[in-house]
């Protein structure tokens, strides 16, 4: 799923989990100033982090990297906020999609 966001917010409410990436990529020809705010289920707002994306180049970030050990379980799901100042495609991708399909299992 990816979504446009450009001047505006954007959230992803799916229920992000340690490990996860989001894969943004700055498809206008300048640079793109992002920032990034993460919500846990009963927990204070983290954030704003702030990414700078250089033009028509992505950067895919691993979300609990980005706020060290600040999150509030490992095992909670929380949400982000995007917000950009240049038109930015966003795409979640789960932690599990960086295994290579040979090593997943299908049983």
């Amino acid at each position: 799923m990816s979504t446009m966001v450009g001047n505006w917010k954007m959230a992803i409410t799916d229920g992000c989990m340690p490990g996860d990436q989001l894969s943004l990529f700055n498809i206008s020809p300048c640079n793109a100033h992002v920032e990034l705010t993460f919500c846990a289920e009963g927990g204070q707002p983290l954030g704003p982090f702030r990414l700078v994306i250089p033009p028509q180049r992505t950067q895919s970030p691993i979300l609990e990297e980005l706020v060290d050990s600040d999150l509030p379980s490992p095992s909670l799901p929380y949400s982000v906020v995007v917000v950009s100042d240049a038109p930015v495609l966003v795409q979640p991708r789960p932690a599990s999609q960086d295994v290579p399909k040979a090593r997943r299992s299908t049983a």
